[in-house]
């Protein structure tokens, strides 16, 4: 007959003792994301860029978690503005261990009516934006011996969706943004990795409700995801228990492709 000593023991908290950075982490999927982060032990520092109230009130849930937080707004294609936020960052937690690049926007129109501004809106926000937060962590992530880099993609980088061409395009240049950079940053044990939803029921999509219920009924799971469904696949890639995937992107899309 078991003990105290013999007693099941709770699992440790799979991030403790990291600091996350999650841009566009005030809403939808970035919000998600922080608050499993600190419910698995880590501290987190969010970017925004609107919705300051979001902002916030994600860093009293965080601090309830009994996790230190840090809120700073910035504008990830403004390469001050990044390197800015980087500096707060490490002035507040005195490391970073792990980037996942969010921040991103949608917007649904044909390519006739697409600006030129609207497109290199687009690709601003996505690739310049990822590029840049990229390159300001490598190198605290070097001087630490590693890190993670997560890359949040979409599956429409692989199947496109009508109106949606310049979201489409943006997303598949983080796909070989992600592979490249793998390559360039493993040797420095910095493991970069990409997460490619489905369509996620975040609030922002711009498809009409009509649409969505008709896209939910088409999938295997036959509902849409939310931002908990993602949570568990960003956990693991900031973990331990990813360290033998370089290069790799997961797909929680319902079962709508199966590459």
């Amino acid at each position: 007959m078991g003990g105290p000593d013999t007693a099941p023991q709770s699992p440790q908290p799979r991030l403790r003792g990291k600091v996350a950075l999650i841009t566009g982490g005030n809403t939808g999927i970035g919000r998600a994301v922080a608050l499993a982060y600190a419910t698995e032990g880590a501290d987190v520092a969010i970017a925004w860029i609107a919705r300051e109230a979001d902002a916030r009130s994600l860093v009293a849930e965080v601090e309830a978690r009994g996790r230190r937080a840090l809120a700073v707004r910035c504008d990830v294609t403004r390469e001050a503005d990044v390197q800015a936020l980087v500096r707060d960052v490490l002035a507040r937690f005195g490391r970073l261990d792990v980037l996942v690049n969010n921040a991103g926007i949608q917007q649904a129109q044909a390519l006739t009516e697409t600006s030129l501004e609207d497109w290199e809106r687009m690709l601003a926000v996505h690739l310049r934006g990822a590029f840049l937060c990229c390159r300001e962590v490598t190198p605290v992530m070097q001087r630490q011996g590693g890190g993670r880099i997560i890359i949040l993609s979409s599956q429409l980088a692989y199947v496109g969706r009508a109106r949606y061409t310049a979201y489409s395009a943006a997303k598949g240049g983080l796909q070989t943004f992600t592979r490249a950079l793998a390559q360039e940053l493993a040797p420095h044990g910095i493991l970069v990795n990409a997460v490619a939803p489905g369509l996620i029921d975040t609030g922002f999509d711009p498809l009409p409700e009509a649409a969505k219920r008709a896209h939910a009924a088409s999938l295997p799971l036959a509902r849409l995801g939310a931002p908990d469904d993602l949570v568990g696949a960003f956990v693991f890639l900031a973990s331990d228990e990813s360290r033998y995937f370089c290069g790799q992107t997961l797909h929680p899309n319902g079962g709508e492709i199966m590459p």
